[in-house]
């Protein structure tokens, strides 16, 4: 009886935790502005925690995906040392270009990006600092076997025409 008495306590605080772990993995939308992780590879995960943002990414808001591409970044740490090609993630601001928009739905933890008649699916998982998008093995014509780390830039977005 007495082991009952200390270890149930024990045991509720355990189950407690691991339901929190499996909800904070569910990723239902990601509105908001997004970037690829700059020093992230084909499949392998950002070297630097994802401090160092691509120029291009999305909008994604009502079931649309915006490409935007920062046009104001003079930052000269980027891949292959191209400059203005990335920008540091926690700038106060960026300046961006719209560009084509796409269909877009999240739910159970996943994306499906439609393009070109054809819808690709994207399973999502929260690495807390970023999102890793992994296509599913059925691949449309357009996509490859890239994994994209993507991580919400949380300063002001200025939009230009």
């Amino acid at each position: 009886m007495l082991i009952l008495i200390v270890f149930k306590p024990f045991f509720l605080i355990i189950t407690f935790m691991l339901t929190l772990s499996f909800n904070s993995f569910a990723i239902e939308n990601m509105e908001g502005a997004w970037f690829e992780c700059e020093f992230a590879g084909k499949i392998s995960k950002p070297l630097d925690d994802c401090k160092m943002l691509d120029n291009d990414g999305f909008i994604f808001s009502n079931n649309k995906a915006t490409h935007i591409s920062v046009i104001d970044s003079q930052e000269i740490n980027c891949k292959k040392n191209k400059v203005g090609q990335c920008f540091k993630s926690d700038l106060d601001f960026v300046t961006a270009r719209k560009g084509r928009e796409d269909s877009v739905k999240f739910g159970n933890s996943k994306l499906i990006l439609s393009f070109l008649g054809c819808s690709q699916v994207f399973h999502l998982k929260d690495k807390s600092i970023y999102v890793e998008a992994s296509p599913d093995e059925k691949k449309c014509f357009w996509a490859g076997k890239k994994i994209f780390y993507l991580k919400k830039f949380e300063g002001d977005l200025i939009l230009k025409k």
